[in-house]
């Protein structure tokens, strides 16, 4: 029970944002050609959005994916702090009030470091989603 609002906090943002954005690049996709010419072969429509839609909507949602987390990542610091938990972001806040900068600056390092790893990893689900989305010299 303890984690509902801190979760809450956390998460009321980005839904709204990914709700609207995932909303948007459906319809967008849903009236182009190829989902028109797949509705008038007769596909199953479990199929046209599985197959056609899906991968096509996914690219922006997932880049998208990887701005938010940065936030969230911010976030969680006002969180842990705000709700007394303990973890990096009270740690970082405590490190500062104290003036301990090198623990200040591993802190933020480590964070740098996960939100790198997890955009590289969204730039190669979209690199298998989407192969035209990588960058080709000719």
């Amino acid at each position: 029970m303890a984690l509902v609002l801190p979760v809450v906090a956390l998460a009321v943002g980005p839904i709204a944002v990914f709700s609207r954005i995932i909303r948007v690049e459906v319809l967008s996709v849903l009236g182009q050609d190829f989902v028109r010419t797949a509705r008038a072969k007769r596909l199953a429509p479990r199929k046209i959005y599985i197959r056609h839609a899906l991968p096509n909507a996914m690219t922006a949602t997932l880049t998208l994916t990887g701005l938010l987390l940065s936030g969230m990542v911010a976030g969680t610091v006002l969180v842990e702090n705000i709700f007394a938990w303990p973890g990096l972001g009270t740690m970082i806040v405590q490190s500062i009030l104290s003036k301990d900068y090198p623990v200040v600056q591993s802190i933020v390092l480590i964070y740098g470091i996960g939100v790198l790893l997890v955009n590289l990893l969204i730039d190669i689900v979209l690199a298998l989603l989407d192969p035209r989305s990588t960058i080709r010299e000719s």
